[in-house]
């Protein structure tokens, strides 16, 4: 049995780490303790070993310690633990240098399938493979061909079945179904289209990027293959785990008809280019990055919670996720080594890395998934006012019966809007199947998204009808 410890600066950060931890788990098999933070009210970003030591202590009934750690202090801290732990206890320790947020979350289904301490390490290591894969970048440790998995064949049974889930196979359905599978006597095969991956990580699992409609086919042979293939059918039926509204089987727009008025309003959050200016201090430009990080995925926590107080979790999952794309260490590590190779500061070379991946999604063919861009740019804008000491325009300035106009919008300004001041979104480019869009649907703010010069010389205070079946602004 493996245990995790969650170490993180924020306790925001380490608490919401944690939830979407024990979200994967289905019973017992793995327990989380957290360490984060510290306890100073006027600076609790940090690390104490003391609270590393004693997070360990309380999860060692187990055969092995997992520890997860974010950035720079958490390391130091965590191996000052080990120094103090009892040395029984410490040595069941192991410190895994995977990504926080995606490497937790595989350690997590790892361990409470039953897998030992090394399968735990080499799924949580293997987590950023899939996003790497989705976005087109060189994989960093290329799993097994297909040709390379031994595939049950001969006496092997099979069993295919459609997902219907409207996302595919995400985190919460994949761990769904590693826990299905785990502990049976047979030799497991999952194949889409020709690629075979074990199931017995969600990072494999996410590997086969199983979309909507897609036919997804377990192969198994063994003692117990008839029983696990019932369980996948089983766990295929209740749409593994997920609760699917019927019609909806695909993500789509929902046409919108009629029409509605009010007030234009153009004060609207948008993504600023910061100046390239030099530096005389790349490692103070480096701490400032970090903190400006580590202050946006606490914000993050903090919108994941209001999308589920307003709505749902599968709505807060948008900014669970977007907290999962941040919180990814090859990010940070790319921003602080244009730093220091150009000796820059700290606002530019973010939006240089950052920027680069947000043009990566625009780039892919799904339009779905093209749509992910403004939740990249999102997260940028953040982090850059958190790092040039600006805000945002105050969200509380809406007039009454409001009709935003930009060229875009963020996830996380739609999430903050008033319904009851806001009665529509008009936007020179954005998506229908962005984020934001959801967001409207879900709080019946009308939306207008691609409408290019129409949205052209309106100004703040001018009233307007938006006409949603033409697609058109008219002016009053």
């Amino acid at each position: 049995m493996v245990n995790l410890v969650i170490v993180s600066h924020s306790a925001q950060l380490g608490q919401g780490v944690g939830e979407l931890a024990r979200q994967m788990l289905m019973d017992d098999g793995c327990k989380i303790a957290i360490a984060a933070g510290i306890d100073d009210p006027q600076n609790p970003i940090g690390t104490d070993p003391i609270k590393v030591m004693e997070a360990i202590e309380s999860v060692a009934d187990a055969d092995h310690v997992l520890v997860m750690m974010d950035i720079g202090s958490a390391l130091l801290s965590a191996e000052t633990a080990l120094d103090l732990l009892d040395p029984a206890i410490a040595g069941k320790v192991r410190l895994c240098a995977a990504p926080l947020v995606e490497g937790t979350l595989a350690a997590t289904v790892s361990a409470a399938s039953g897998a030992g301490i090394e399968k735990v390490i080499d799924d949580a290591m293997s987590a950023l493979e899939a996003k790497r894969v989705q976005l087109g970048l060189p994989s960093l440790s290329p799993a097994p061909s297909s040709a390379a998995l031994p595939v049950p064949d001969g006496d092997a049974q099979s069993l295919s079945v459609v997902v219907k889930n409207p996302n595919g196979l995400h985190v919460r359905p994949a761990s769904k179904l590693v826990a299905a599978l785990a502990g049976f006597d047979a030799d497991l095969v999952l194949e889409k289209d020709g690629k075979c991956v074990r199931p017995d990580s969600i990072n494999q699992i996410a590997l086969l990027q199983v979309r909507c409609n897609d036919t997804l086919r377990l192969l198994a042979r063994g003692p117990d293959a008839h029983r696990a293939l019932a369980a996948f059918d089983a766990l295929a039926a209740s749409h593994f785990g997920e609760e699917i509204v019927p019609g909806n089987d695909a993500p789509a727009a929902t046409a919108q008809v009629g029409s509605v008025s009010g007030q234009a309003w153009t004060q609207v959050p948008h993504l600023t280019v910061p100046e390239r200016q030099s530096c005389a201090d790349p490692a103070r430009e480096q701490q400032r990055l970090q903190q400006a990080i580590a202050l946006t995925l606490a914000d993050l926590n903090a919108l994941t919670a209001l999308a589920e107080t307003k709505f749902s979790e599968d709505i807060a999952a948008i900014f669970s996720g977007h907290h999962t794309l941040l919180d990814d260490p090859e990010l940070c590590d790319a921003a602080c080594e244009v730093i220091r190779d150009q000796q820059c500061c700290a606002p530019w070379a973010w939006h240089q890395v950052l920027s680069a991946l947000s043009q990566q999604y625009r780039e892919l063919d799904d339009p779905y998934l093209q749509a992910r861009y403004i939740d990249i740019d999102d997260i940028l804008h953040r982090s850059l006012c958190y790092l040039q000491g600006t805000t945002p325009p105050s969200l509380a300035d809406i007039p009454p019966s409001a009709i935003l106009l930009a060229d875009d919008i963020f996830p996380s300004t739609v999430l903050q809007l008033d319904a009851g001041r806001v009665n529509g979104i008009c936007l020179r480019a954005g998506s229908a199947l962005s984020h934001g869009a959801i967001l409207a649907r879900q709080s019946e703010i009308a939306w207008l998204c691609e409408m290019g010069a129409a949205v052209d010389g309106i100004r703040s205070g001018e009233p307007i009808t938006l006409e949603l079946a033409a697609r058109r602004i008219s002016r009053r």
